[in-house]
């Protein structure tokens, strides 16, 4: 009873984390699309949120294997809320530059880089095996049904009050999460590891991109991520401009584009919880990147506003299948020790596709069709998520 409680508690902790978090991305996403509708100031935003954990993030994943897990979470919680209160007296005080967003999106991501492989790699540690894509079900669907409330109370909340009111409930969010963390969750120690033993962070972070270069299961999934994100970021972030351009800059218009993702996402989390996909994880996993390849196309070829937003669910139905697979194929196939700094080879690959991605799509979007952009993103989707399925002997490493 008491480890449910633990597991239960610690789920709360990060759904009201995700809940601020997700509230300021939001609000800075459409702030930046709707007052500028430019695709160089996007380019610059995703610069923004993915290039600065490029640095980062193998000392994360150092850290998270290292170091005390509960620590290093609420060092990183404190930090983004302290530095999201200070843009929100900045914008109170209608101080109000677009270069402020793009500074306190560098700190958030440096923050975020440094927590996402603690919590990915607490799991294992208070979760027993044969339970965890469960848990990670739960967890997916527990984020699925943020993505259908939040888009709308942030749409409600920035249509009757300034957007510097979101940053503050960002900072209370993140206060409660800690004080969660502080007062209510147990997070074993590792046996093996000394806090105050000196890190060869160097070492380490070449030990861990070893380890994933050594594993044939790690090192295909990481090869496939970086070229598919890289095509993701079409979809990810020109759509927003795409409905803009195409069927109206009203708010309204992108928050049911999110509803519409998230309850697709809420459905697909569902499902995976329940059925667990087909006995090879890895069919499960690549079949559902084809069918958001197909969706995508669908989002290229934007017809009519309503038959979009119904790509959108698909999309989102099949991203909920897959998210929580990759997270329990690598917390079942990879050792305890490496699990952190696995997840932030996987956070470093994310941050350098998408980059690389929108610095293509970005600024053509300024001068090509973004819808164009996008049906080409999905054509190389499916393409890429077929081939896969002729390497037959990484394929059988998904058995579980």
């Amino acid at each position: 009873m008491a480890n449910k409680r633990n597991i239960t508690y610690f789920i709360i902790s990060q759904s009201v984390s995700l809940l601020g978090s997700m509230l300021v991305m939001y609000a800075i996403m459409w702030h930046i699309t709707l007052t500028t509708k430019s695709g160089f100031m996007m380019t610059i935003y995703v610069l923004t949120t993915f290039l600065p954990a490029l640095f980062i993030s193998p000392f994360a994943g150092v850290w998270a294997d290292r170091l005390n897990k509960k620590k290093v979470m609420i060092t990183a919680d404190l930090t983004i809320a302290i530095f999201t209160l200070l843009i929100a007296v900045l914008f109170l005080f209608n101080i109000r530059h677009l270069w402020i967003i793009f500074v306190i999106s560098i700190i958030r991501t440096l923050g975020q880089a440094v927590h996402q492989p603690a919590v990915s790699s607490v799991y294992p540690v208070i979760v027993e095996k044969d339970y965890l894509l469960k848990v990670q079900g739960i967890n997916q669907g527990i984020q699925s049904a943020s993505m259908i409330v939040i888009p709308l109370l942030a749409g409600l909340l920035l249509s009757i009050a300034p957007i510097e009111y979101l940053f503050f409930i960002d900072v209370v969010t993140a206060v409660i999460a800690v004080w969660m963390l502080v007062k209510l969750i147990k997070i074993p120690k590792k046996d093996n590891f000394e806090e105050d033993t000196k890190i060869a962070y160097f070492k380490e972070i070449k030990e861990g991109i070893q380890y994933a270069y050594k594993k044939p299961l790690i090192y295909n999934i990481i090869l496939f991520g970086l070229i598919f994100m890289m095509l993701v970021a079409a979809p990810s972030f020109l759509s927003y401009l795409q409905v803009a351009r195409v069927f109206g800059d009203e708010p309204w218009r992108l928050s049911v584009l999110e509803v519409f993702f998230g309850g697709g996402m809420l459905l697909g989390s569902f499902v995976i919880s329940i059925w667990k996909g087909f006995k090879n994880r890895l069919v499960t996993y690549f079949v559902s990147y084809i069918m958001i390849g197909i969706g995508t196309i669908g989002l290229g070829i934007p017809i009519h506003y309503w038959l979009y937003i119904g790509f959108w669910f698909v999309v989102g139905f099949f991203i909920a299948l897959s998210s929580p697979l990759l997270a329990t194929i690598i917390q079942e196939k990879v050792e305890e020790e490496y699990l952190g700094r696995v997840f932030s080879v996987f956070g470093l690959i994310h941050m350098i596709a998408m980059p690389i991605g929108m610095l293509v799509f970005g600024p053509l979007s300024d001068t090509v069709d973004a819808s164009l952009l996008i049906l080409i993103s999905g054509i190389g989707m499916v393409a890429i998520s077929m081939l896969v399925f002729l390497k037959r002997d990484f394929i059988k490493l998904g058995i579980k």
